[in-house]
């Protein structure tokens, strides 16, 4: 393939496994497109305004969600390859700011993805001019990205860079593009080892993540000509499928710990769907959950799920989607979210990320309000909590976790947090001791979803589902306080907390939550 001309295509294109992203555009109020991404939306025109300027700020996410340039696959025939052109035209390398959003080697990883594709799918159709234009900017954009790899950030990013050079090595035909695909290869066999737990799990430990990494996996499994790391991957695929089936709560949207949203990802049954019929496994939800490396543990019964975060924050060289989470946990019951993770509201630096990080925003507990570990800025980190103990217990019916934290030993005394939970398929009870430790003022907090109603008896403590009732048992006294969740990017919601104050360090506590299920005739 030469430098700037003569661009061979592949005798057979790789095709997309996954479906069109439509929910990126949307009709306006006055007949025309809108094109919306955190919940923000601006009117998709040619030429198109590709960096306003009340965009460009922090981590600039809006933006670079732009510039994947997924949107176009909601397009029709007639406009896909006109916002491609419109891009090209108004998007010149090396200009001032080229490389934090349209140049980005991130948002361009996914946007050459994006454009390979709907070439596949519809690209026949262009006129010969219109080829060479995208053609001449696709190589463009690939040789840059090869020149620009993301090795200093690795994680998910570095995943990204690789598909896409695996992409477009299937894509082009010629030595150029064997390069490609070599290093690709390479890379991704290194990745493999690097960034996969032993039990299946991506090691930045976001289920959000982990389901973004699994569907980057399966696409790079499908344009896999490298026998030897192909055969890595198909031992890795089922692992991850099935951490993804085991984390999925009832309502079918993926766990919230660390960062992440609902729909951040591809749904988690069009993962697997598409994992099954890439590689005609099958994966089923186990009723006991227990990922000793990645840490993860939890109980499933019917429509039921708890599942308890008793692992590391996130690799120790890379902590930017960790939360200040250990020893939280996460409740459905009867297809209805009960206790919830905060989620993340932006990547922006400020006090809606500090707060979906803090410590005070999980279930768990604090001491005098300090975060288990020190969250700074947008990603960073500084000392960090580590489990130092974990004993897990499980029968046919329940799982019990006793796992033990230092994250406050910075503190005076050097307390440590320990908790054990049982899960059983009705109940789940809690206990927490905080070991040593010299009057810091000891606080457990449960974030409740937003639909869940508080109901107040005397000394006695109800939620109210739709399904069931929670009745709550506590050897503290129970306050209740107005919060906030997110859920998805760009999403704001009011909601409360339960508040349990069980006194000055050392000190215990013991919390028990009992389901009782509602008739199906009974009206409330």
């Amino acid at each position: 393939m030469p430098a700037e001309s003569n661009y061979s295509l592949a005798s057979r294109l790789p095709p997309a496994l996954f479906k069109p992203r439509e929910q990126f555009v949307r009709a306006s109020m006055n007949n025309g497109l809108e094109v919306g991404f955190l919940n923000v939306w601006r009117p998709l025109q040619r030429p198109m305004n590709w960096h306003p300027l009340e965009m460009k700020k922090g981590t600039r996410l809006w933006l670079l969600n732009l510039h994947y340039m997924e949107f176009i696959e909601a397009l029709d025939t007639k406009n896909w390859f006109r916002f491609i052109e419109d891009w090209i035209g108004a998007n010149k390398p090396y200009k001032n700011g080229y490389w934090l959003d349209d140049w980005n080697s991130y948002s361009l990883s996914i946007r050459v993805v994006v454009w390979m594709q709907e070439f596949e799918r519809r690209g026949r159709s262009l006129s010969e001019a219109d080829k060479v234009i995208f053609l001449k900017s696709l190589a463009a954009q690939v040789r840059f990205l090869k020149s620009n790899l993301e090795m200093d950030i690795g994680g998910n990013h570095l995943v990204k860079n690789i598909k896409a050079l695996l992409w477009a090595s299937q894509f082009f035909e010629g030595e150029e593009a064997h390069r490609w695909g070599r290093l690709g290869s390479k890379l991704l066999k290194k990745a493999l080892r690097e960034q996969v737990t032993s039990d299946g799990v991506h090691f930045e430990l976001s289920p959000s993540y982990h389901a973004q990494v699994l569907a980057d996996f399966l696409e790079c499994y499908s344009v896999l000509d490298d026998e030897g790391v192909k055969s890595e991957l198909k031992i890795v695929l089922p692992k991850m499928a099935q951490f993804l089936v085991d984390t999925v709560h009832p309502d079918g949207m993926v766990s919230l710990f660390g960062d992440g949203g609902l729909n951040m990802s591809y749904a988690p049954q069009e993962c697997i769907s598409v994992f099954e019929k890439l590689t005609e496994a099958k994966v089923l939800q186990k009723k006991i959950i227990s990922y000793h490396d990645a840490g993860y543990f939890g109980l499933r019964y019917q429509d039921s799920l708890i599942l308890m975060d008793a692992g590391e924050l996130a690799p120790r060289y890379l902590p930017a989607h960790g939360h200040g989470d250990a020893l939280s946990f996460e409740w459905s019951v009867a297809g209805q979210r009960v206790v919830i993770d905060p989620g993340v509201f932006e990547y922006n630096s400020g006090s809606l990320r500090n707060f979906s990080r803090s410590t005070l925003s999980h279930n768990t507990v604090t001491l005098d309000d300090e975060d288990q570990s020190e969250f700074w800025q947008a990603f960073r980190v500084g000392r960090r909590a580590s489990i130092t103990s974990r004993e897990i217990k499980t029968a046919p019916e329940s799982i019990s976790v006793i796992a033990t934290h230092d994250g406050y030993t910075r503190l005076v005394g050097k307390p440590m947090h320990r908790r054990q939970i049982l899960m059983t398929q009705h109940q789940v009870k809690i206990s927490d001791s905080i070991l040593d430790g010299r009057g810091q003022r000891a606080t457990a907090r449960l974030m409740l979803a937003p639909e869940i109603h508080i109901e107040n008896v005397g000394w006695q403590w109800f939620l109210r589902g739709e399904k069931f009732n929670i009745e709550i048992e506590c050897d503290h006294p129970i306050a209740v306080e107005e919060t906030i969740c997110f859920l998805n990017f760009g999403h704001k919601y009011t909601t409360k907390q339960l508040v349990v104050d069980f006194g000055t360090t050392p000190c215990s506590c013991e919390m028990t939550l009992t389901v009782h299920q509602i008739p199906d005739n009974h009206t409330r």
